[in-house]
């Protein structure tokens, strides 16, 4: 095992693994998500998680409810030998998470598209229903994104009148108010979809039905095995929320510079399964329109915090720009699905 931590740390590790989960480890290898290991048992990855332990049940309760449901391939939270679904480390909460070997996933054509569209939507058909065990603490989502687009245009506004007074403006200053404008006027289009498109009753008829969703279902999440199939592991963030939001995760992550042309097979795969109308496209093409990740960047330098660094502030605006404009051709390829 190679990576952040020293010799008698791995050893500890290793030590705090083997006796609480009761396998024998073989190998261990530092990554970027955690810590793989190959045991007796499978591979698996031993991750800190900034959960609380009424969070981390809540998420291995989502984990099992799926598995049940004949959800299959799909990861799970171990248990340890006091059928606790943690450990605690160093003052953090870890879990021991199964893994397997493969490559993230990406839409390279048609059938990738049509394929992981019928898996999200099977996903979905299993998370419904979903009720949590006792003394688990449920994440909930449902009916924030009016709420949420309405505060960034009313923001943004404020940024702008903030922006133009400023006698002496900065290179961030003139980037933002370059664009200022055209966000102002997605987050103005993105509300009326909403609410032209039963927002409020999708969000209650997920309610109805307890539909629980993965909230990054993304090319890190989904896991292209050697036979074909896709194993969906990362289920930190699950949380109760409308379907659509999974949709929008998993266009934005997979749909590559040059896969455009396959939104229209996503939706097709999907609605195979799980049918989704035109209102539900249109609410995906509302949350792709939202300046989400230009509002973060501007909130955080004409908001209350300052502590912030303008040249990396500055490299994350022009990414969060690249970035609204690949959300927004999705969102006009969208359009084109719905007519």
């Amino acid at each position: 095992m190679s990576g952040k931590h020293g010799k008698f740390k791995r050893r500890e590790i290793r030590d705090l693994i083997e006796n609480e989960y009761e396998l024998k480890i073989h190998n261990m290898h530092e990554g970027d998500k955690g810590i793989l290991i190959y045991t007796n048992m499978g591979d698996k990855i031993f991750k800190r998680v900034k959960k609380d332990e009424a969070q981390v049940l809540f998420i291995a309760s989502a984990y099992n409810h799926i598995k049940n449901r004949g959800f299959t391939n799909i990861s799970s939270l171990c248990k340890t030998r006091d059928d606790k679904y943690y450990v605690r480390y160093d003052g953090n909460l870890y879990v021991l998470e199964d893994s397997v070997k493969g490559r993230n996933f990406s839409i390279s054509s048609e059938e990738d598209g049509r394929k992981i569209g019928e898996i999200l939507a099977r996903f979905h058909i299993a998370a419904n229903n979903f009720i949590p065990v006792t003394g688990s603490r449920a994440k909930v989502d449902w009916g924030k994104w009016m709420d949420k687009i309405k505060v960034q245009s009313v923001r943004l506004n404020k940024f702008k009148e903030i922006a133009q007074e400023k006698s002496l403006k900065s290179k961030l200053d003139n980037i933002f108010l370059k664009h200022v404008d055209q966000y102002i006027k997605k987050a103005e289009e993105a509300y009326i979809l909403l609410k032209n498109n039963c927002y409020m009753e999708k969000v209650y008829k997920a309610m109805q039905t307890n539909q629980l969703c993965h909230k990054t279902f993304k090319k890190h999440s989904l896991i292209s095995l050697d036979d074909g199939d896709i194993f969906v592991t990362t289920m930190e963030n699950c949380s109760y929320d409308i379907i659509e939001t999974d949709l929008v995760s998993l266009l934005e992550s997979c749909i590559g510079s040059k896969g455009l042309s396959y939104v229209k097979s996503v939706i097709q795969g999907y609605s195979r399964i799980n049918h989704i109308d035109t209102n539900s496209i249109n609410i995906v093409r509302a949350l792709l329109l939202q300046p989400g990740r230009f509002y973060k960047i501007a909130n955080r330098y004409y908001g209350k915090k300052k502590n912030y660094n303008e040249y990396e502030l500055i490299k994350k605006m022009e990414r969060s720009l690249r970035k609204e404009e690949r959300r927004n051709e999705i969102a006009k390829k969208l359009e084109e699905v719905v007519k």
